[in-house]
């Protein structure tokens, strides 16, 4: 991995450290390996590659209207009086022009802009008529590079240390850093930011064509101040005189546009000059080939894909108080215009010039400056009310939603509620998607005493709601779901800035509109609490959660689809320790074969968190890239079981708490890519894990060392699994659960092989005598909370089919089982060993000694739910 330009953006320290492993491939680092990696750049996350390619362009002018609230009215305007006061010609506009133009290196570029754009902002403030000032008098563009920005503890070893290279931010801001004697914004701070790229050597050149159009004089290139032209040259020798060609312009007024632009109908293509029209950079030809766009050397110079990772971090680091955010991308001196939010991403058609479209520029950038909150991004203040209803300049942009407060109403009894927002306890990492966010609250209500959590997410309008979703699962029998209290739903995102772009440009066949949606549940507790001292109620959880995944198919027939860190927490129920699954956003109703109804209205998104998914549905995002027209793969129950493993994992090498930088980095390596890799990376890395000699060799935290055997017999039924399938591929003939993988990843036989019960063997020449559990198929299958292994016809058949050298498995002794859970780790028997030692971890689920934790602590964010969209139509069936 190329390490960073100080120019560039910065990794997490810890983050992304110990990712290249010693060719050995013996998983040693060498600690001078570790320094490098501290200055790696992280890669931009793979899905904003795809947001931004496949971003929607509208014209310049619908943009401007509906995301600054500038009516073309207005717009023409001030284009016509910039033009007539002839602002290009301003003394500081000047002076920075040329010290922009002549710039070699980009950063010697960001200054020159900002005085710019600080001086444009000055003069619309005094002429232009209509630009009222709410920020406008406290707006400033600063240069930022190259200091990174402050990132949230919520997403530890997640986001990245980014270096925008200006930002516009509040003077009242700047103030306070300066008497704080900071030099690093939040990204809260940000109202927008300009990312700026140069390549352009030529760009001077282009300068002076532009002041001869403009009728300025030639600058000396040594001096940079104007040459007098002399009115007679006599070339030596000789005695012609030369006179200069009187230079002609011409004014084309675009009635279409409104726009003004000059012409200087002098040739010389020397300098370079395109037709002084907005214009689109992407593309050359029709022919040309599109740029490479996944690697991360592709990903870094791409100053598009930079702006889309600035995007990321204002809307993941902001508590939710963004419903949307811009970005200016400037490449050499071509600026095209930005809008993020969770349904998707909108940019300008056109690029318009600094130089040979100045009127244009200046007036976007004052109304920029004239935006209110609302078109900063805020949430409506009708429906979250800040503390002061007054919108004072000072309060936005704010770090978070603290004493926001709104009112919702008690599903039964119909009572109005007004809920207050305390502290924030969880932010997604997420750009386009659900961008899920969560608060203690505080009610007025006497019925409302537990502790409850409010969680705001966007979410798909087609599909049905979280709470109905579960619902009927508590009506079915399902445990281990939460405890929803009161729901609203707010606005579309349809109905907000979105709107007028459907009504000038009509709406995107792809557009999925979205509700702003909250549900008020009791608060519980996050994993990173319960495993950050101790890692032995990680087999508890799997336990749990396999009951609660099983009953979910056949009980009520659903599947959760987006099994995570983020969506399994747990609670206190008197001395013992339960887990809840929550977040069922992705959640979808299934046939008997277990795939999505035809009438079960979905998301255009493929499900599920990014870290966690399987490896079957990574490769199939990976394989859509190339073969569009490919059939996906259904999620199906197999792969939420799958999603449970990589959990156990991930608790494992992330969750104990580690004081030692570099030694939390080189455990965190084992899945650091699943979180920020490319798709390819990603599949590559779950193939891996995958694998029992790399279970055996990856870095484990002293809390979880003992769960080592444990979790190779939980690899080993995923490889008993694929082998299943690959046989079933080959033309089998028998009957084949394809949710179960043949039966292998059934609640009760996945259970039995963890705990112990059953030992799955391998072997080249005998696999047909492994021993398979009864599988659980249809909505006929077992409602037994808690499987503690399988039949006694079972294990006899399995004691006849059993190898003659085998060692007996042990059997666990018969009990009741309601409420509690064995978490009993045995070693299992790798390939060529010739014998196991036992080992055990303790079962702590029902006599666990855990002090309820006094208040949520933080939880990291992951990345987001839904996934790729560049899936044709036929890929995009919904599931």
């Amino acid at each position: 991995m190329p390490k960073t330009s100080p120019q560039r953006s910065a990794p997490h320290p810890g983050g992304n450290v110990a990712r290249r492993l010693s060719a050995s491939g013996t998983g040693i680092v060498p600690l001078a390996l570790l320094a490098d990696a501290f200055r790696e750049k992280r890669t931009v996350n793979p899905y904003i590659q795809e947001d931004v390619d496949n971003a929607r362009r509208e014209p310049l002018k619908v943009w401007v209207e509906a995301v600054l609230g500038l009516p073309p009215e207005r717009f023409s305007g001030w284009v016509r009086h910039i033009k007539e006061n002839e602002w290009y010609k301003d003394e500081m506009i000047q002076g920075n022009l040329i010290d922009f133009s002549n710039a070699s290196l980009p950063a010697e570029r960001y200054t020159p802009f900002a005085n710019i754009v600080n001086r444009i902002l000055q003069l619309g403030k005094d002429e232009l008529p209509g630009a009222e000032s709410y920020p406008l008098d406290e707006i400033v563009v600063i240069r930022n590079d190259p200091n990174f920005l402050k990132l949230i503890p919520e997403h530890q070893g997640l986001g990245a240390y980014r270096i925008p290279d200006l930002l516009a931010v509040r003077a009242s801001k700047i103030a306070q850093m300066k008497k704080a004697k900071s030099k690093y914004f939040e990204w809260s701070d940000v109202l927008t930011f300009f990312e700026m790229k140069f390549s352009n050597r030529y760009f001077f050149d282009n300068f002076q064509a532009w002041r001869r159009s403009r009728g300025l004089p030639k600058l000396d290139r040594r001096t940079l101040l104007p040459k007098v032209p002399s009115k007679k040259k006599t070339v030596a020798g000789t005695k012609m005189t030369l006179r200069a060609r009187p230079l002609i312009k011409v004014i084309k007024h675009s009635d279409e546009k409104g726009f003004y632009y000059d012409v200087d109908s002098e040739s010389d293509d020397a300098d370079d000059i395109d037709v002084d029209e907005p214009h689109d950079e992407d593309y050359n030809g029709p022919g040309s080939p599109k740029p490479v766009r996944d690697t991360e050397e592709s990903m870094k110079s791409d100053a598009k894909l930079q702006a889309g990772g600035y995007a990321l971090e204002t809307v993941a680091c902001s508590y939710g108080t963004r419903l949307f955010t811009t970005g200016i991308v400037i490449e050499d001196d071509k600026m095209s215009l930005w809008y993020y939010d969770a349904a998707g991403i909108i940019r300008t058609k056109a690029s318009i010039s600094l130089l040979r479209n100045f009127e244009e520029f200046a007036a976007i950038l004052v109304g920029f400056a004239c935006c209110t909150p609302s078109q900063w991004g805020s949430l409506p203040p009708s429906i979250i009310k800040p503390p002061q209803l007054d919108p004072d300049p000072e309060v936005f942009p704010p770090s978070n939603l603290s004493g926001y407060t709104l009112e919702m109403t008690l599903p039964k009894s119909k009572e109005e509620v007004l809920a207050t927002l305390q502290k924030p306890v969880f932010t997604q990492y997420s750009l386009v998607g659900r961008r899920t966010f969560l608060y203690v609250i505080k009610t007025n209500s006497p019925k409302l005493k537990n502790p409850m959590v409010a969680k705001f997410s966007y979410q798909v309008t087609s599909r049905m709601r979280e709470q109905d979703i579960i619902k009927v699962a508590r009506d079915a029998g399902v445990g281990h779901l939460p405890e929803v209290h009161m729901w609203a739903d707010y606005w579309k995102m349809s109905e907000g800035v979105r709107a007028i772009f459907h009504a000038r440009s009509g709406v995107d066949e792809d557009f999925e509109d979205r509700v702003f949606r909250c549900i008020v549940y009791t608060q519980y507790f996050p994993l990173r609490d319960l495993f950050s001292k101790s890692c032995e109620l990680i087999p508890t959880m799997v336990y749990q959660m396999l009951d609660c995944l099983h009953d979910l198919r056949y009980k009520a027939k659903i599947l959760h689809r987006d099994i995570s860190a983020n969506n399994v927490m747990w609670e206190k129920q008197g001395d013992e320790v339960v887990f809840k699954l929550i977040d069922f956003d992705c959640a979808a109703f299934v046939d008997d074969q277990g795939r999505p109804l035809a009438t079960t209205a979905s998301s255009k998104h493929r499900t599920g968190t990014l870290p966690f998914m399987a490896y079957a549905l990574i490769m199939d995002m990976v394989v859509c890239g190339y073969d569009p027209l490919r059939e996906p793969v259904d999620h199906m129950l197999c792969h939420d079981v799958e999603s449970l493993y990589y959990l156990s994992g991930y608790s494992m090498v992330t969750m104990p708490d580690m004081k030692h930088d570099v030694k939390r980095a080189i455990y965190r390596n084992t899945v650091s890519v699943w979180e920020d890799g490319s798709l390819d990376a990603i599949s590559a890395q779950k193939m891996h894990f995958l694998q029992e000699d790399k279970i055996m060799r990856i870095f484990l935290p002293p809390q979880s060392q003992s769960l080592r055997p444990w979790l190779l017999r939980f690899c080993e039924v995923f490889k008993e699994a694929r082998y299943k399938f690959a046989a079933y591929r080959k033309g089998s003939s028998e009957p084949f659960d394809l949710e179960t993988m043949g039966g292998i990843l059934s609640r009760e036989s996945v259970m039995s092989v963890l705990k112990g019960e059953e030992n799955i063997i391998f072997r080249e020449a005998l696999r047909e005598k492994v021993v398979v559990p009864p599988e659980a198929s249809g909505s006929g299958a077992s409602n037994v909370k808690t499987a503690e292994g399988i039949t006694n016809e079972g294990k006899a058949e399995a004691k006849k089919s059993a190898p003659a050298k085998r060692a007996p498995a042990k059997k666990a002794p018969k009990k009741d089982t309601e409420g509690k859970k064995t978490a009993t780790a045995k070693t299992v028997t790798p390939k060529k060993m010739t014998a196991a030692k036992a080992s055990q971890v303790k079962d702590v689920a029902s006599k666990a000694k855990l002090a309820a934790a006094p208040e949520v602590v933080t939880i990291q964010g992951l990345t987001r739910g839904p996934t790729t969209r560049s899936m044709t139509k036929k890929a995009l069936i919904s599931r």
